[in-house]
């Protein structure tokens, strides 16, 4: 079975993120949910983005952390963003869960 772990992240604005840390096949995966829309969606919330982790820690080769940058969840939606805070936030939190999933 695979493990899921969750933590939640608010923007500069207020917009409160479902996040998720997941491992499929041999890659792990941050997904984020927009808590505010549940109805027709999953118990997280509407999906907006999945990145590898690897991605938003810089480990891949296509660029750097997300540490003190903010992140555009989706281009097409003013409110899908994380603010450089809350990056800060999940790069500590993924560092401190990633082992779990090993």
């Amino acid at each position: 079975m695979n493990k899921t772990y969750r933590k939640k992240l608010t923007n500069d604005i207020g917009v409160v993120f479902n996040v998720t840390l997941t491992k499929e096949k041999n890659a792990k995966y941050i997904t984020f949910y927009d808590s505010r829309f549940i109805k027709g969606f999953t118990k997280l919330g509407q999906q907006v983005s999945k990145y590898y982790m690897n991605t938003l820690l810089g480990k891949d080769g296509f660029g750097g952390s997300i540490v003190n940058r903010g992140l555009d969840l989706y281009g097409g939606v003013n409110d899908w963003y994380i603010d450089s805070k809350a990056s800060n936030k999940l790069i500590n939190w993924i560092e401190k869960t990633k082992h779990k999933l090993n």
